[in-house]
């Protein structure tokens, strides 16, 4: 009996061999190959290929032996839904029109209109041009990031070559890589990501501050900290220039006033720490003096009338003159022996009427100094 149950065994044993023999015989080798990881398209795949061929010559060659290609609006319009798809991977969520158009507006200031030469409108999107002297032919520059907002999908961009986010994975399939970066953007200004607001501050700076410098984008107060800290760094000649960014005139022609940024300057100054305050003091004196002309793209005391200076020099008075009073005693040798308000009001004999006239603009510092309680 015993024999028997050995048999029987090992011929089940040779049986299920035989068997694994004969599947591993049928089926075919597996080859090493590096398959495509995530989502691939085919949408418009011609004339993507033909759009990157001729990206390619954007720039010329060393033997010259093909002429350069000029960007066009053709290549933005090709570009924008696949960014639209590549946003969408990775989680943007595309806003609702009237929100999207608050939120620029928020952002870029309320700029889409004709007579702004800061912007070139177009039919499915819209460019910002990130430098003011910025003239047409430079719209599609790549070297320049100018900012086209995409008019159907709702994002912003720089100049969108395709060869940056489309990979193909065979002829006929391409995988969508947006970069970092943008993502970011987007995600934090759309979307109101702040984990993408964390990876801006560390990877993209210069972005962020040019939210701040060129568009007038004050909302966020890290942001603010980034652009502020660089006219920190300028020397004692140069810093009084941090009142173009305070002190702006919009598209319109009409004078605002960054308060997030009064208030950085107001927070940020110590009995021995002032520069920034008094570079603010040194400005307000430029909308009276022209001597410092030449270090300011935009002259104050030419560009500003009477009246936007009286205005100027009382937001900064409004947060000068009790700083000086409550941290000059601490240490007099930082501070000048006479306040901003005291200087301008020599300087400008009609202040005093005209700020009471405006119920000094609301500003309750500085209606305490000129009106004291009783």
């Amino acid at each position: 009996m015993r024999n028997t149950f050995i048999l029987s065994i090992t011929i089940m044993a040779y049986l299920t061999s035989c068997q694994m023999q004969n599947k591993a015989a049928s089926t075919p080798p597996i080859k090493d190959s590096i398959l495509p990881t995530g989502k691939v398209y085919d949408m418009n795949i011609e004339e993507i290929k033909k759009q990157m061929h001729l990206q390619s010559r954007i720039e010329a060659s060393e033997d010259n032996s093909y002429p350069i290609y000029n960007y066009t609006i053709h290549d933005v319009e090709i570009a924008l839904p696949i960014i639209a798809e590549g946003l969408k991977e990775k989680g943007f969520i595309q806003l609702e029109q009237p929100v999207f158009e608050e939120k620029i507006k928020t952002i870029f200031g309320n700029i889409f209109h004709g007579n702004n030469h800061k912007v070139k409108l177009r039919t499915k999107f819209n460019t910002i041009f990130v430098d003011s002297t910025s003239t047409n032919e430079d719209e599609f520059d790549y070297t320049i990031e100018n900012v086209f907002v995409s008019k159907e999908y709702k994002f912003i961009t720089y100049v969108p070559l395709i060869g940056d986010f489309v990979e193909f994975t065979d002829s006929n399939h391409y995988k969508i890589e947006i970069n970092p970066p943008l993502i970011a953007r987007n995600k934090y200004l759309f979307n109101n990501s702040q984990s993408d607001l964390a990876y801006l501050l560390a990877e993209d700076t210069l972005f962020l501050k040019t939210l701040v410098k060129s568009f007038g984008y004050t909302k966020e107060e890290k942001i603010n900290t980034l652009a502020m800290n660089d006219y920190l760094d300028l020397d004692n000649n140069h810093m009084p220039t941090v009142g173009e960014i305070i002190f702006v005139k919009n598209t319109e022609g009409v004078l605002e006033i960054k308060q997030e940024l009064l208030q950085w300057v107001s927070e940020h100054t110590h009995a021995n720490d002032n520069t920034l305050l008094l570079a603010l003091a040194q400005y307000a004196y430029s909308l009276y003096n022209n001597s410092s002309n030449n270090i300011f793209t935009n002259n104050p005391f030419e560009i500003f009338s009477l009246e936007e200076k009286r205005k100027i020099a009382a937001y900064i008075a409004n947060i000068y003159e009790p700083l000086h009073h409550r941290l000059a005693p601490q240490n007099p040798g930082m501070w000048p022996v006479s306040t901003v308000l005291e200087n301008i009001l020599n300087e400008d004999k009609g202040l005093a009427d005209f700020l009471k006239q405006h119920r000094y603009f609301s500003l309750p510092a500085l209606k305490q100094e000129l009106e004291p309680a009783d």
